[in-house]
């Protein structure tokens, strides 16, 4: 059981420990998806990133950079090397308005600031454990308000609204994130009491939602982090990696495509 508070992100995700992606995958696609998926890195990436260090590490502002319009030419080429080398995040001309404008949403809303205040670590990294499934386990939350027993978690979105972000609830699976993280953190010996997205809107007016999920969703949640980490130890005992759905089966179409036969 581990808790590093100065680990860079690179090594933290150099661990095979399995993360809340990872479970995410499983639960919600299969091993197979688990196992030969590849994360690829995209400018909405980048652009993430840069928001959440100008929302919970306001004092590295300097560590993104403001680019050229596009991602074309050398100025780009030569200005991303040196980015790189820095460990800076560089944006396009409007990427890099979009985070800042975000970013200012985020802290000037009450509801947000008032998480975004006392006893916060961000990003620390987490290993843990687990004996029940006897597999490892890692998370780096976005921030740990340690002085309430919380952990925060910053979501951009194209819909922050209760609705919306219901929605993306459960199209990406952040209550299976949410319970994974408790989980990593209690078997560290720390008790978590609250898990709180603060969810921020791409496009002006750049509304911000702030929220916390209900016990029927967390018990939705921590059950597909059963399964992931069920299915995860089987998989590590046996080599096998499948989707699940690789024996025959008879299908029917959506009733939607029904339009000539008999009801």
């Amino acid at each position: 059981m581990t808790i590093n508070y100065t680990m860079p992100n690179a090594e933290y995700h150099e661990s095979e420990a399995l993360s809340a992606s990872g479970a995410k995958t499983i639960a919600m696609k299969s091993l197979a998806h688990f196992k030969y998926g590849e994360v690829k890195h995209s400018p909405a990436f980048d652009v993430g990133t840069a928001t959440h260090t100008l929302i919970l590490e306001p004092h590295m502002k300097k560590s993104v950079w403001c680019g050229p319009a596009t991602r074309r030419g050398k100025e780009w080429t030569q200005l991303k090397e040196d980015a790189d080398a820095e460990g800076a995040v560089l944006l396009t001309e409007s990427d890099y308005e979009q985070a800042n404008k975000m970013a200012e949403a985020v802290l000037s809303n009450a509801a947000a600031a008032e998480y975004l205040s006392g006893d916060l670590v961000v990003e620390a990294s987490m290993f843990a454990h687990d004996s029940i499934y006897n597999v490892d386990l890692r998370a780096r939350p976005d921030g740990w308000r340690r002085d309430i027993a919380a952990v925060l978690d910053v979501k951009t979105t194209v819909d922050p609204s209760p609705e919306g972000f219901a929605r993306q609830v459960a199209n990406f699976g952040y209550h299976i994130q949410d319970q994974f993280y408790r989980r990593v953190l209690t078997l560290n010996g720390v008790e978590i009491d609250r898990f709180i997205f603060i969810a921020v809107g791409k496009e002006a007016p750049y509304p911000v939602g702030v929220y916390e999920l209900d016990w029927r969703t967390l018990e939705e949640g921590n059950a597909a982090v059963k399964y992931a980490l069920e299915q995860y130890a089987t998989a590590q005992e046996t080599g096998i990696w499948d989707t699940g759905y690789g024996s025959l089966q008879t299908l029917q179409i959506p009733p939607y495509a029904f339009k000539f036969s008999a009801n």
